[in-house]
């Protein structure tokens, strides 16, 4: 019974913001909407389509979030707070006396997220709130596979399953651009399934872009460099056979922001910007969210890489190839400190092992754990396989795992810190951002 009740009342507070987002919209919509999904680097494709129609264009973005209510609440410019009850009775009041919101806004940016193939956390749902009329994909990655599990409960066999949740999330997320027939679909051209093909066929009223490493791409991602200033994309844009290079000071990078500047870059071109003009923008304004990448200068002359923002496996990935690059041609000391990557459920094991492989890969000096899953499964594996070659300590908290780091920091060392916010708070004592 209180089940029942709880669900009446999450689905009445979620049509109720729904319907004045649509007032919103209705009243003042703005000439483009630019949605984006993608399971890695929403908010920093976000922030980078921000950065470069600021100059010429009166843009608005959302920032509260990108879901079923982060979206409504956005458009809306209603900030949640901590999503306690009297937050929530702000913000039911609030409601309609915020339908102006976009008022004079010529470009909406918002982002898009999905968390489930089921209402209200599927992509379905999200664009019965809002319609871009630019549709940005970034990438699809096993992200939050806890909750695409039960459609596929039935399946024994465990390579076949992941393999059929990978596809369904690739489903979910290209649907911003096969349900929501946007004028432009920008895509990355890894996700050009035949799945995706079969969904487009008859459909004209998009006009379809790619980026990607790939040659056939319509921006093709070329080279990567970076150091501890700067970190330095290149591209080619095949409709003017233009090469050319993009250099974002301060930020380390790793290879797969080359996906969020690329989408970027072709959302302005769309918009009739000069590469000239898109580059001064990224270059004058793009920042990145918390804890994707930031820098930080501390004691003993270390250097803490911050990307404790819990994203996917191979986010981490790229920061650990990244971090294990810079250690070298800087011949510093490299330590990994890592918390357990969580919403995986049956995926948890198979994900973190892939993240073993890669550390066993790149032979740090010191490897700090945190969290009840890099305990089962990534401590033993890396126990027995480093012996004593490479020191690996586990802890309970991240506190803790902070706390030892202070300790033992190795006199110009690297350290690379993920899925660890509360470590990260710890250091801060002794570090400060560059």
């Amino acid at each position: 019974m209180f089940g029942k009740v709880r669900n009446f009342f999450v689905w009445g507070l979620l049509y109720y913001l729904r319907f004045f987002a649509w007032v919103a919209l209705f009243l003042n919509r703005p000439k483009k909407i630019i949605g984006i999904t993608g399971s890695v680097g929403k908010s920093s494709a976000r922030n980078a389509v921000d950065a470069i129609l600021r100059d010429h264009f009166k843009t608005m973005v959302v920032k509260q979030g990108n879901s079923e209510t982060g979206v409504p609440l956005g458009i809306l410019g209603i900030n949640p707070g901590n999503y306690t009850f009297f937050d929530w009775l702000r913000i039911i009041f609030t409601c309609p006396f915020k339908i102006d919101n976009l008022k004079g806004s010529e470009y909406l940016i918002v982002e898009m997220g999905i968390d489930s193939p089921l209402p209200p956390k599927n992509m379905d749902y999200l664009l019965t709130i809002i319609k871009p009329d630019i549709a940005v994909v970034l990438n699809v990655y096993p992200v939050h596979t806890a909750q695409f599990d039960v459609l596929f409960k039935t399946i024994k066999n465990k390579v076949k399953k992941s393999k059929m949740i990978l596809e369904k999330i690739i489903e979910e997320k290209m649907k911003l651009i096969t349900v929501g027939k946007p004028e432009i679909g920008i895509y990355n051209y890894n996700l050009k399934s035949a799945s995706f093909v079969k969904a487009m066929e008859g459909k004209q009223n998009s006009n379809l872009i790619s980026f990607g490493k790939e040659s056939n791409s319509d921006l093709v991602m070329l080279n990567h460099k970076v150091d501890l200033q700067k970190t330095n994309f290149e591209f080619l844009f095949k409709k003017e056979n233009r090469q050319f290079n993009l250099e974002i000071n301060n930020y380390i990078l790793p290879e797969g922001y080359g996906e969020v500047f690329a989408a970027s870059i072709l959302v302005g071109l769309e918009l009739g910007l000069t590469i000239e003009q898109i580059i001064f923008g990224l270059q004058k304004y793009f920042s990145l969210p918390a804890s994707r990448g930031s820098l930080f200068k501390g004691l003993k002359s270390t250097l803490i890489i911050d990307s404790s923002y819990n994203a996917s496996r191979e986010a981490v990935i790229n920061f650990i190839d990244l971090t294990s690059d810079l250690s070298k041609q800087e011949k510093r000391p490299l330590v990994f400190v890592l918390g357990d990557m969580r919403e995986l459920g049956d995926e948890a094991r198979e994900e973190h092992m892939k993240i073993v492989e890669r550390i066993i890969e790149k032979k740090p000096n010191r490897v700090i754990l945190t969290g009840p899953l890099t305990k089962k499964y990534i401590l033993p594996v890396l126990k027995k396989r480093f012996r004593k070659t490479v020191k690996v300590k586990w802890l309970k908290t991240s506190i803790l795992a902070g706390e030892f780091l202070k300790r033992h920091l190795p006199y110009r060392g690297i350290i690379l810190q993920i899925f660890s916010r509360k470590c990260l708070i710890i250091m801060r004592s002794s570090f400060r951002r560059t």
